[in-house]
Order: structure tokens, then sequence, then C-alpha cells
């Protein structure tokens, strides 16, 4: 009868506020977690606001590379002929 006394002694001091210790620690974790997850859906949405501006600032960027590719075939192409008359 006294091994019983010992068994939930020992049950009721080390096993019941082991197990309340990491009850706890994962419920804090999936609750961080659950607060980073709102925090990403909402600068996700944010972002996706801005994304509409995109396609048209693409066009702009084609426009420009196709201005300096021109203007850099321009100045090789004169370059080459410097360079022919300094031979």
């Amino acid at each position: 009868m006294k091994t019983w006394w010992v068994g939930n002694l020992l049950l009721f001091v080390i096993v019941v506020p082991l197990v309340l210790t990491l009850v706890n620690r994962t419920l804090t974790a999936i609750l961080d977690i659950r607060t980073h997850a709102r925090n990403i859906l909402d600068n996700v949405v944010t972002l996706t606001g801005k994304l509409d501006e995109v396609p048209e600032q693409l066009a702009v960027t084609d426009e420009v590379v196709k201005q300096v590719a021109a203007g850099a075939l321009r100045y090789a192409s004169g370059a080459d002929k410097v360079a022919e008359l300094h031979s």
C-alpha cells in the first residue's frame, strides 16, 4: 500500500507539472505561429495591391531597354569607325 502512495506522490509532484509545462510551451508556440501567419497574410494582401502596376512598369522597361540597345549599337559602330581611322 505504501508503494501506491509513493507512486501517486511521484505522479503529482513530477509528471503532472512536467506535462503542464510541455503543454504550456506547445500552446505558446502555436499562438506565436498564428500571430505570424496573420501578419504574413496581411502583408501579402498589401503586396498584392501593389502588383497591379507591374505590367505597365515592365512595358516602360522594355521600351527603355530597346532605346539603350539602339544607342549602344550606334556607339559601337561609331567607335569601330574611329578605330579604323586611327589604325
